[in-house]
Formats: C-alpha cells, structure tokens, sequence
C-alpha cells in the first residue's frame, strides 16, 4: 500500500531532526504514516485536493478515446488518504460529531470515486491491449500500478491469439 510514491505534507508536533514544531514537511507516503503514528506529526488533510484530481481524470477520460495521464502518484495518494482517514475516525472516537462526519463523508467521497476511476480505466485497458497490445507509447500513459495490468494482458491476448 505505502509505496514511498507519494509526497503527503505532514505538520510537525514535536521537534525532530531539522524539523521545529509547526513546520511542514513534504515526506513519503510511509514516513507520513510512521510520524502521525507516532505522535511527531499531524497528517494535512489533502483528501478535497485528491477528490479533486480523482474528479479531473474521471472527466478526462469521458472526454478522451485513448487512455489519458494521469497525475503522478494519483493512485497512492488516494490510497494514502483512505488509510488516513479511516484510522482518523477509528483513532479519535472524542472528537466532535461534525469533524467525524465530515471525515467520514469525505472517505465515503474519495472510496467511490477512486473505485469508478479504477474500473473505467481497466475497462480502456483492456480495450487498449485488444487493439494495441505492448504499445510504448500507451505505456508511458499508465501508471506503474497500470503497466503491470497491460503488459501481462498484452502477454496472455498474444499468447492466445498467437502472436
């Protein structure tokens, strides 16, 4: 899940290193999870951020015939986030009924939409690999998570196919 792909900024709590407290620090995804675990930091909620970029590829993709860019690390840092906020809310039970709902409002948010980004480009990906299996010029548009999907579909449809 942490793949130390994604930069999440962090508030820091407690001074550590050459960090003061109320400093923010853009770290990896698994250092982030490491320093708000521990008490040093407190997670930047970017999830509005994330939802919006989710957004903007969904429509991106309507928009486009071929398989579209995405945004580096789009898929991590959604990931980051769902993790954060559903121990978020399971961490804090004390913390106001507003604050919680929102949290909960935004994870219910970010899952669905990650999920429909997720399947609507599977579902180009497999089209792509019917019609242009190992393409480079696909592949530079895919995620690391994508490419993999690609490049062993685009092996099983030659194999099949006998090519």
């Amino acid at each position: 899940m942490l793949s130390g792909r994604a930069l999440i900024p962090i508030k820091i709590l407690k001074p550590l290193g050459d960090w003061n407290k109320g400093d923010i620090a853009l770290v990896e995804d698994w250092k982030a999870k490491v320093l708000w675990e521990s008490g040093i930091g407190e997670i930047v909620d970017e999830t509005d951020k994330v939802i919006g970029e989710i957004d903007r590829a969904i429509s991106g993709e309507r928009e486009s015939e071929p398989l579209t860019a995405l945004p580096a690390g789009l898929y991590d840092r959604a990931e980051f986030y769902i993790y954060y906020l559903e121990n978020y809310v399971r961490k804090n039970p004390e913390e106001s009924i507003d604050v919680l709902g929102i949290k909960m409002t935004k994870l219910a948010n970010l899952k669905k939409k990650y999920r429909y980004l997720k399947e609507l480009r599977f579902k180009k990906i497999l089209e792509t690999v019917r019609l242009r299996p190992n393409s480079l010029e696909v592949l530079g548009r895919l995620s690391p998570e994508e490419r993999r999907i690609y490049i062993e579909l685009s092996k099983i449809r030659n194999e099949w196919l006998g090519e």
